[in-house]
């Protein structure tokens, strides 16, 4: 579990959260050099209208930004923001995540009360759409489920998906 909290503006995420918290995202910051310290920063410093519940940078730092008890602006889909808690990854789509990202990530879900209980299952975009299906998915599986136009390319890689869930096992 991160052992840093560094709370996101007010502006940025909603209080309470009014569902069971069943999927987990994963998505890139897409800023080159960023770090979870300049990321948690920004998020805290300014109304972005947007957010998620954690930061993992290149080095495996990992910052929490919103309590679990409340709801972030992670994706398009509000009812997904309730069932969910996303995982901002700092590092550009197409590099791959660092061995200390997976590590880090491995390590805060397996501890996190809000996360280890979330099923160790890849979504599909069918079972995003049916909004029953507990598991862990792509951010942009989440705009391509929804039809969302333009969508999200910023996510991270299948097969680093494949290397967290196995080691959620």
């Amino acid at each position: 579990m991160s052992d840093k909290i560094i709370l996101s503006h007010e502006g940025n995420f909603t209080h309470g959260r009014e569902a069971k918290i069943i999927r987990g995202y994963f998505h890139r910051t897409q800023v080159v050099g960023d770090t979870a310290l300049t990321e948690s920063n920004l998020f805290h410093n300014r109304i972005l209208k947007a957010s998620f519940y954690k930061v993992i940078d290149l080095a495996g730092n990992v910052i929490e930004s919103v309590l679990p008890t409340d709801t972030e602006w992670a994706v398009n889909e509000w009812t997904e923001n309730l069932l969910s808690l996303s995982y901002e990854f700092t590092g550009l789509t197409g590099t791959p995540l660092t061995m200390k990202q997976i590590q880090a990530a491995i390590n805060d879900i397996k501890a996190d009360p809000a996360t280890k209980t979330i099923p160790t299952h890849r979504l599909s975009l069918t079972e995003i759409r049916g909004e029953t299906v507990g598991g862990w998915g792509n951010h942009r599986d989440v705009t391509h489920a929804h039809a969302i136009a333009g969508g999200h390319t910023d996510g991270i890689l299948e097969r680093e998906i494949e290397i967290i869930l196995a080691g959620l096992s």
